[in-house]
């Protein structure tokens, strides 16, 4: 055998190599049949390329997306299939399947600590347990109720006599409110609030902080397995690093409870003793529960992780909106002080008599849309959604921004206007397509305590003060830092009491 004839030989095999080597890489790339259409992506990448060169947010470029595949449309991350859902009809069918209901795992969180909680529980009976007991548990502690009025009022106290020590000069308000909101929070899950001071309590601010700002809109790569498989990568390191402190500061916090016997009160005044009673009695009586060390572990933080980040962040676009229109916030305290007075704080009671004020908040929180990609779903079993199949597992992701931001819905979206939200005759309005706390049986947990929040430190803050634009300043800006959630970037002005 001559050289050319072992030179031919070589070819034939790379060519035979390179033909399965385009086989295989085409086979994993190829969109199974009947999926909800969707761009194609690289092979084993998918359409992670596409997604990490855009210079627009993710629910923004998305929502472009949706203009050429409708309102149900789908694509793949490294292998796993992300269903995207655009419209408030198309997310209302799909919620009303038990099989679009689970939650994914949160992959890189397994590494520190396996399991789940309330929020990210799929399915089943292990959901089921931790969600009825959840409910019950806060309706029993008062969250939603006007008896639970008093701890949000004297937090509000508190930020209030901190916005006054500001003497109208020019402050970054954004720390004072997380302050507040995460010490409501405390409340409920610990019995007790703390000291602005206190370093265990600024710790877990901060690291809170981090993991929103870390994550990303969506939170995706916490829910695609490969990710968890790549502890190398710097971006799963800091998301570990982030877990492992967050467990040992909600392990500090639980277990330095100010009670008095930890889980045998007869009368818990708190979510965690609340918590650890049940889930002794059930051990003692030998019935199988899903109330465990772990199942508490991961609650309590999903619980402050959701429960402090988007209220503060909402009332972070609250104030920034009322120092950008004058006006609106001059209609809001009249309309205040016609209904409540100087002498007294607001109260829950009032809000029947504060129309526009309702629809200010309305507004804040559709123009905000603080989770813009909402949490998202898992498939549990397959389906069908609008003639298309949903294989199980899939990721459904909603897009609660460009709902928000319909401009059939809402005629000119990208204007402040809450004059939507009131009828004819100046009454408020509810509108069944605003969805700041999704759609669905996994519709947010703390939604009751959120609301209370809102209204009542809204209120009392305007009540109390002027809010301004400090002397000199441009223009206020809406520039948003996307993370997990959308927030406003940082701002300064002046609140000036009244």
């Amino acid at each position: 055998m001559d050289i050319y004839d072992v030179w031919s030989q070589i070819n034939v095999r790379t060519v035979i190599l390179g033909l399965a080597i385009f086989a295989f890489l085409f086979l994993l790339g190829r969109r199974p049949k009947n999926l909800p259409p969707g761009p194609y992506g690289w092979p084993l990448l998918g359409y992670i390329p596409q997604l990490a060169m855009t210079k627009e947010p993710i629910h923004d470029a998305l929502a472009k997306l949706g203009l050429r595949y409708k309102s149900l449309m789908s694509f793949s991350v490294a292998n796993q299939l992300i269903v995207v859902l655009q419209d408030y009809d198309v997310m209302k069918e799909a919620f009303a399947q038990h099989q679009l209901s689970g939650r994914p795992t949160l992959e890189i969180s397994q590494i520190t600590l396996p399991g789940y909680g309330v929020l990210s529980a799929s399915e089943g009976e292990a959901w089921t347990e931790l969600r009825r007991f959840s409910v019950t548990t806060l309706r029993g502690l008062g969250v939603g109720k006007s008896s639970f009025e008093v701890h949000i009022t004297t937090e509000t106290k508190c930020l209030i006599e901190g916005l006054h020590k500001s003497k109208g000069k020019r402050i970054n308000p954004s720390h004072m409110i997380e302050n507040a909101v995460s010490n409501i929070i405390c409340s409920v899950v610990f019995g007790k609030r703390f000291e602005y001071t206190d370093k265990r309590f600024q710790r877990l601010l901060s690291i809170l902080n981090e993991m929103f700002e870390l994550i990303g809109a969506g939170g995706v790569v916490q829910f695609v397995p490969i990710f968890a498989k790549m502890q190398f990568l710097p971006l799963v390191k800091k998301i570990i690093s982030i877990n492992l402190r967050l467990d040992e500061i909600l392990s500090q916090l639980c277990y330095t409870r100010d009670t008095k016997d930890e889980g045998n009160d007869e009368d818990p005044r708190d979510f965690a003793g609340a918590f650890l009673k049940e889930m002794n009695r059930k051990k003692q009586q030998g019935v199988h529960t899903y109330l465990t060390p772990v199942t508490m572990h991961h609650t309590f933080g999903e619980l402050f992780g959701a429960g402090t980040e988007t209220t503060s962040t909402t009332l972070r676009w609250a104030l920034l909106y009322m120092t950008a229109f004058p006006d609106i916030q001059s209609r809001v305290q009249k309309e205040l002080d016609e209904a409540v007075g100087r002498n007294r704080l607001p109260r829950l009671s009032d809000k029947p008599e504060l129309p526009f004020t309702q629809a200010v908040l309305s507004e804040i929180q559709r123009m905000g849309s603080i989770v813009p990609l909402g949490v998202p779903h898992k498939c549990t079993e397959d389906t069908i959604l609008r003639g298309y199949s949903i294989p199980k597992g899939s990721i459904v992701i909603t897009n609660l921004w460009n709902v928000h931001m319909d401009p059939v819905e809402w005629p000119n979206p990208e204007q402040f206007n809450p004059e939507r939200f009131l009828d004819d005759e100046g009454r408020f309005h509810r509108r069944e397509k605003l969805i700041p706390f999704g759609i669905g049986r996994r519709i947010c947990l703390g939604e009751q305590l959120a609301k209370m929040e809102l209204y009542i430190v809204f209120t009392c803050l305007l009540h109390q003060f002027t809010f301004k634009p400090p002397e000199g300043a441009p223009d206020v800006s809406f520039k948003v830092c996307d993370g997990m959630t959308r927030a406003p970037e940082s701002f300064e002005l002046c609140a000036v009491a009244r």
